[in-house]
């Protein structure tokens, strides 16, 4: 038996077993369009991820900003 990482690991045994059946487990790939995947940022069009890299930036900058103006009031 192979030592845990730390005591809050769960037990193997644990971990296979189902405790619930999700009746929409089936149901739920079919109405998506097949399986969901994580989305590799690396893999995208350049144009695509810059763009996603100042959009969300801004996004962050701007709230930081809003909240300075607001609590120098």
């Amino acid at each position: 038996m192979t030592k845990p990482l730390h005591e809050t690991q769960p037990d193997s045994a644990r971990v296979e077993k189902a405790d619930y059946i999700n009746p929409l487990q089936d149901a739920q790939p079919i109405q998506n369009g097949g399986s969901s995947k994580k989305a590799d940022i690396g893999s995208m069009p350049s144009p695509i991820r810059y763009f996603g890299y100042f959009f969300f930036t801004s996004a962050a900058v701007v709230l930081l900003v809003g909240l300075l103006i607001q609590f120098l009031k």
